[in-house]
Order: structure tokens, then sequence, then C-alpha cells
């Protein structure tokens, strides 16, 4: 009777281990968004931002307009890294890619990266220039979250390639 009893309670063991992998194997199964889709969400998010917080029809008008351009910055230096990467796994697989070609891709990729930051940098002030110091607080930290969440998305990205 002993060991029925520990076979059934072995068993039940079994059965709710293998429900809890089930259960956290299904959870774990959601796509997570692109680098693309990210940057999409958070731009919307800086977006709510700027029409919340800003008043005036003309400045706000402005300011989603830069936002538009910041959103359009951060798909076109994805899409810049993305290619980079791509490159650079076709020079390192080739035997007798010579190390100017190497070179090359370096830095051109880093005058690619040093432009979308002078970019990145020079909206940041415009954005700022047109808030004032009590609508800014909402709107800066939407953009900082922006950056954020891109950043994290980038490298999942540009590994599953």
């Amino acid at each position: 009777m002993r060991r029925d009893a520990c076979s059934t309670g072995l068993a039940a063991l079994l059965v709710m281990m293998s429900c809890a992998v089930l259960m956290t194997a299904h959870g774990c199964t959601g796509t997570k968004p692109t680098t693309a889709q990210t940057i999409e969400r958070y731009s919307q998010k800086l977006r709510d931002a700027v029409a919340r917080e800003i008043p005036q029809e003309q400045r706000k008008a402005q300011m989603l307009s830069i936002v538009d351009r910041v959103e359009a910055l951060h798909l076109r230096f994805g899409q810049e890294t993305v290619d980079f990467v791509q490159s650079y796994r076709k020079l390192n697989a080739d035997y007798d890619a010579a190390r100017p070609a190497l070179d090359h891709l370096f830095s051109d990729y880093e005058a690619k990266r040093i432009r979308a930051r002078n970019e990145a940098l020079d909206l940041h002030f415009q954005l700022a220039a047109l808030a004032t110091t009590s609508e800014w607080d909402a709107i800066g930290k939407a953009e900082e979250k922006l950056y954020e969440e891109v950043n994290a998305a980038r490298p999942r990205e540009e590994s599953a390639n």
C-alpha cells in the first residue's frame, strides 16, 4: 500500500511538472516584435506625448514632423546595421577576402553611425527647443523610452540573420 501511494504521488508530481513545462513553454512561444515594430510602437508613444502635452497646433505640428524624422532615422539606421552585419558575415565567410574590403566595410558603417548619431542629436535639440520645461518632462521621457527600447530590440534581430 505504501508503494502504491508513493507511485501515485510520483505520478501526480510528474503530471504537475508536465503541465508547468507546457504552460511555461506556451508563454515563451510568442514572437517578439521586430526592431521596426518597436520603432513604430515607441515613435507612436512619443507622438502621443507630443499631442497630449503641446496645446498650440503650430508647435504640435512642428514637433510631430520632427518625431516622423526621428522614426525615419531609426528605421534607416536599423536597416543600415542589418546590411552591415550581413555584409560582414559574407566577407567573413570568404576565405580570400582582403583586409581592405573589411576596412572599407567598417569605415563606411562607422561614417553612417556618426551621421545617424549627429542627426539624432540635432532632432533631439529641435524637439527640446520647441517645448517648455513642463511640456518636456513627458515628451523627454517618451523620447528616452524610444531610444532604450530600440537599442534593446536591435541586437536580437541582428543575431537572427
